[in-house]
Order: C-alpha cells, then structure tokens, then sequence
C-alpha cells in the first residue's frame, strides 16, 4: 500500500473532501464550463463554512481564465463585494462564470512577456479623435485604441497607478460609448478588487492593472461578446448532493497538496484520522461544540454527522476525495508544465508559443516547489514557497493566483 505524507493537514469538508482540492476543482469546473459540477462544488464549500474564500475562488478563476473576454460576469458579480451577499448569489456568480464558453489566458500570457523583457510592437499612425497631451499617455492610448495590448501594459509601466487609472476611465468614456457605463463600472470596481479577492497585495495590484488595460484593447467585435449578458437565473440542473462527484485528477497538478505529492504517497489514511483531519473546517468547528467528544456524546455527533465512518467506505468511494499523489517518482512540480495544462487555450494576442518555450528554457532552473510548504490559511488557500532561480522569482501559491510569479518581478523592477 502507498505510504501516506500529509506534509500539512488539510481540513476535510462537510462531506470529507480535502478543503484545497475542492477550491482547485471549483476553479477548474468554471473554466471546462460544467455548470452543473461547480454548482456541486461550490454548494460543498459553502456547506463547510467557505463562503468567503468561495467568492475569492470565482474571482481568481474569472481574472485567470476568462478575464477580458467575460467583462459581464465581472459587472454582475459586484454583488459579491456588498455585505448581504447570500449563498445564493454565491451560487449563481458560479453558475454564471461556467455559462461562458471562451477562456482566455492573454493575461498570463503578457505578464510572463513582460518577465522576458520583450519589447513592445511598434504602432501605426491609427489614434482616437481624443489624445492626452503627455507623450507617454497618447502612446499608452494609441496602443490600446490599436488593439497591442502588450505596448499598452509596456507603457503603462512608466506612468503612476492613480494616473493608470484614471486613464483607463477616460479612454471607456471617449472610445467605447456603447459600453461607457459598464466599463467605468468595471474599473471601479478592479480598482478596489479586494472586496472580492479577499485582500490585496503588491502583485495583485500589477495583475489586476493588466487586466483592466487589457480589456480597453477588445475591438468592437470583442466587446460585443465580452459584454453579451448572462443567464439572470441558475437553469434546471440535476444537482448532486453529498458525494456525487469525485475531485477531477486534471485540476490537482501544482494546485494543491496532492498534486505536489508523489505516485508512491497518498491522502487514503486521512479518512481514518476524522476528528484530527477536521482540522480548521468552520462547519466541523461549529459541530463539535456542541458534543464532548471524550465522553458519551460522542457517539451521538458521529450518528448525526458521520452515519458511515469514512475508514470503513469501499475503495471506490474513498477514491472520489482522497488517493494517490500524481508525480512520478523523481519528478517535481514545474512551472512550465503547469502552464502547458493549465494556459493553452484559444488567445486574443496569441503569444503562447514565444511563452511556452521561454518557460521550458527555464527549467535548467530549480524551478519547481514540494508540497511540504503548502498550508491552508483560516480565511484562503496561501502560497506555497518555492525557488525559481534568475527568471522569475521566489514564490508562487496554489490555484489561479500562481500569476503572482511574474508579477513578483515586475514590481521590483
């Protein structure tokens, strides 16, 4: 049998999933599109108690894989950010995100150009009617108004934040009248995206500059599609309760602890250490307090909570939560890899080739992180350290926010 290394305890949720692997397999159902799996897995992390870090998993999943070409999703979901969002606008931001067929991943695309230095394309004589009188600012404008999103992040680089933003409102205004409204709305609220990231952070404040300028460089067409409006209610849907599905393999490499874990170690004997593998879980917290475990109630909580205690499920059942790790027996997570599963769709400024072989150059590089640095924060999923020689840099987390790797350079440049 597999040796177990649960290198960190991971709660199990209300149904005894590892908590990570549901956040990583909410991410991944949104961006295949499968409305009725990331309802069942988003309806399981709202059941253990998750609501907030559900909110910043839709968001990370929208900003990583549908970004531009969803700007609708991004309007609609501002109900996230208010104080009485309920579970059901919860439920319904993730069955719209997974209503959008396109994913698009120019995002990570240009942040990783960027970290190779790339040089900006050079523009044509094409402008707006408008154009600021700063040099700087009329490139920036001419870029986008051109569609070269890549010469219109380059040069933003060289302007300050508030200035950035500011631009980007007068740019929807003056050359996108037939969205004006929905674009300010939108920049406003990327502007203050923790209300729905959950928090900010110096890399994010780069990530999310780039999207917004990104989505100023759709042309007509494009904003057409980005903008066309969502389904306003969740469809009839046969939705699956408790167990009904097991995590997808695809969605763990590199996103969580069991795909940074190897062929001959497992997360099997995690079912059999229940109270202990609870952990941190805010609906198993909410539980216990009302049994004493050490004493005759006990046998009352797992009657109510645990009819069928885990360690005794058939393998099959045990299999849809927990199992073996996905590396080969001397292999290591890389970034490069992670990025041939995870950002090869269809692009709007098609640049995954040059990417794909920067990165794969890389890996003469220590470029890779082990599992035995990933943890599960009391309010999010944290970062998992690692080492990422001359390139990039020298962190990069679990699930969509591994953008902040070549961000982390960006802002120290």
């Amino acid at each position: 049998m597999p040796c177990l290394t649960l290198y960190t305890v991971m709660p199990l949720s209300r149904h005894f999933y590892a908590v990570d692997e549901l956040h990583a397999a909410l991410s991944y159902r949104t961006t295949g599109c499968d409305r009725a799996e990331t309802l069942f897995w988003c309806q399981e992390l709202l059941l253990s108690g998750y609501a907030s870090e559900t909110i910043s998993t839709l968001f990370e999943s929208w900003l990583l894989y549908k970004g531009a070409f969803s700007l609708s999703w991004l309007i609609i979901a501002e109900r996230l950010a208010c104080d009485e969002v309920t579970e059901d606008d919860i439920r319904l931001a993730a069955y719209q995100l997974s209503a959008r067929a396109c994913s698009d991943h120019s995002l990570w695309n240009i942040l990783v150009l960027t970290a190779m230095g790339r040089e900006p394309e050079r523009l044509t004589a094409k402008a707006p009617p408008y154009l600021p009188s700063d040099a700087n600012e009329s490139y920036m404008v001419r870029a986008m108004f051109q569609g070269k999103a890549y010469s219109a992040w380059w040069m933003s680089r060289h302007l300050s934040d508030a200035r950035i933003w500011s631009l980007l409102r007068w740019y929807a205004v003056h050359n996108c009248p037939v969205y004006a409204d929905r674009y300010v709305a939108a920049l406003e609220l990327l502007e203050r995206y923790e209300t729905l990231l959950g928090y900010s952070s110096p890399e994010y404040d780069v990530i999310v500059r780039c999207l917004a300028i990104l989505s100023l460089c759709l042309n007509a067409e494009q904003q057409a599609e980005s903008w066309r409006v969502l389904p306003a209610e969740i469809g009839p849907l046969e939705i699956k309760s408790g167990r009904g599905y097991a995590i997808p393999t695809a969605c763990l490499y590199g996103n969580c602890a069991r795909g940074c874990m190897k062929w001959t170690e497992s997360t099997v004997r995690q079912l059999g250490e229940l109270e202990r593998e609870m952990g941190d879980c805010p609906f198993w917290d909410e539980a216990r307090m009302a049994y004493d475990l050490s004493s005759d109630s006990r046998e009352d909580f797992y009657e109510r909570y645990v009819p069928e205690i885990p360690d005794e499920w058939s393998a099959a059942e045990k299999q849809k939560s927990h199992g073996d790790g996905v590396l080969g027996p001397t292999e290591k997570v890389r970034l490069a890899k992670w990025a041939r599963r995870f950002h090869t769709a269809r692009l709007a400024w098609n640049t995954t080739s040059a990417v794909q072989a920067f990165l794969e150059a890389c890996e003469a590089s220590d470029m890779h992180l082990g599992a035995s640095d990933m943890h599960l924060g009391a309010s999010k999923s944290r970062f998992i350290a690692s080492r990422i020689i001359d390139t990039l840099v020298t962190h990069f987390p679990i699930t969509p926010t591994l953008l902040q790797i070549v961000t982390r350079r960006l802002i120290s440049q």
